[in-house]
């Protein structure tokens, strides 16, 4: 995996892509070894606090992760 500029998708609030081809939100912020995303464009209706290990890829336009939807709902929402 090519290096990701963390700063640069947050900045632009990149869209996040689970691997069962849902949309996740868009990447808000990172914390260590994690990153932030916020379901909800005008009222945040979820957050989210990923490992950057569960990342897969990043095309240039959205962010995909390696687990499904279900996934982030069941270990990562708070």
């Amino acid at each position: 995996m090519t290096e990701i500029d963390w700063n640069e998708l947050i900045k632009l609030k990149k869209s996040v892509m689970a691997c069962d081809k849902y949309f996740c939100g868009n990447v808000i912020a990172q914390y260590h070894d994690d990153i932030i995303i916020i379901e909800g464009a005008t009222i945040k209706s979820h957050e989210y606090i990923v490992p950057k290990s569960k990342v897969d890829h990043y095309d240039g336009s959205d962010l995909y992760l390696n687990i499904t939807r279900d996934d982030m709902i069941l270990n990562f929402d708070f």
